[in-house]
């Protein structure tokens, strides 16, 4: 196994964007729009919820860095992780260059679409599925995909309230 910094690197920037995070929604102002919440409650509970679980994620990939082996420098980079960086940074620029256009619905099911199979791909796992497997994991992403996208939407629409765009 050869060490792979960028866990560790990954979950140390989840806690630095956090607490900027919360600092953030620090400012935001105190006062009550629906009930006894604040605008500033959601996104100070998000943040410091990132924050929690980050902490224990950070502790279990530095171990696990320290404990793999070095690498002698001969083997190239971690290639994959590389790409599965790229691929999801590219489709969350897409996702938001598209999300008023498109609406949340569509443009949230296919970024959840790409994002799982993108991954698979990059992953290698993709390789490894037979025919069936395969037509199995698209249809199962999705379905994964419409559910989240219809469930979120409802959530922040007859939940909460927020207006998506349609």
């Amino acid at each position: 196994m050869e060490r792979d910094i960028g866990k560790p690197v990954f979950d140390l920037l989840l806690l630095i964007a956090s607490a900027a995070a919360f600092a953030g929604a620090m400012a935001l102002p105190d006062i009550e729009i629906v009930g006894d919440l604040s605008p500033a409650f959601f996104p100070k509970l998000i943040s410091a919820m990132i924050f929690l679980f980050a902490i224990p994620c950070l502790v279990k990939d530095v171990r696990e860095w320290r404990a793999a082996a070095p690498s002698d420098g001969s083997q190239p980079a971690n290639r994959r992780g590389v790409m599965q960086w790229l691929w999801i940074v590219g489709l969350t620029v897409v996702y938001i260059l598209l999300f008023e256009p498109l609406g949340y619905i569509p443009s949230t099911t296919v970024f959840a679409f790409c994002c799982v199979i993108g991954l698979l791909f990059a992953s290698g796992a993709w390789r490894e599925l037979n025919a069936s497997q395969r037509v199995k994991s698209l249809v199962g992403a999705v379905i994964f995909a419409i559910v989240l996208a219809v469930a979120i939407y409802y959530v922040f629409t007859n939940l909460f309230e927020i207006p998506l765009p349609d």
